[in-house]
């Protein structure tokens, strides 16, 4: 997760993501915003679902990542972080979400590790969130 720049954002936790360019795929402009914001190119997305904020919806994916996210966007971004979902619960509870979806989205993607052992993270690996 992380903490933008912009006025309004700087206390609130939110996912990674960004805007779709002209005759960009959604799956692309995932992988886009992975690679500008934290540096990460991934092999493989999972597209996790689609969730409402301010009036649009929002497509998320997750993946699986094992390296450190070493350097980010630190124009865009003031700090990243790791987070387990009962720590995404308790910033949810203390209102320091960016979206507010961010909850439902990370339970969803671990719950595809219950649906067969392609999409059951190694020992060290941690989701993108």
């Amino acid at each position: 997760m992380h903490r933008h720049t912009r006025r309004g954002s700087r206390a609130h936790w939110g996912l990674p993501g960004g805007h779709v360019e002209a005759r960009e795929r959604y799956e692309d402009t995932a992988r886009r915003e992975l690679r500008e914001e934290l540096g990460v190119a991934l092999a493989e997305l999972h597209e996790i679902g689609d969730y409402r904020f301010r009036g649009a919806l929002h497509r998320v994916f997750g993946a699986e990542h094992a390296s450190p996210i070493l350097r980010f966007r630190r124009a865009e971004l003031l700090k990243i972080g790791w987070r387990r979902l009962d720590e995404i619960i308790a910033l949810r509870d203390r209102g320091l979400l960016h979206a507010g979806y961010e909850v439902r989205a990370v339970s969803d993607f671990l719950a595809l590790g219950d649906r067969g052992p392609a999409l059951t993270p190694p020992r060290r690996t941690r989701p993108l969130f």
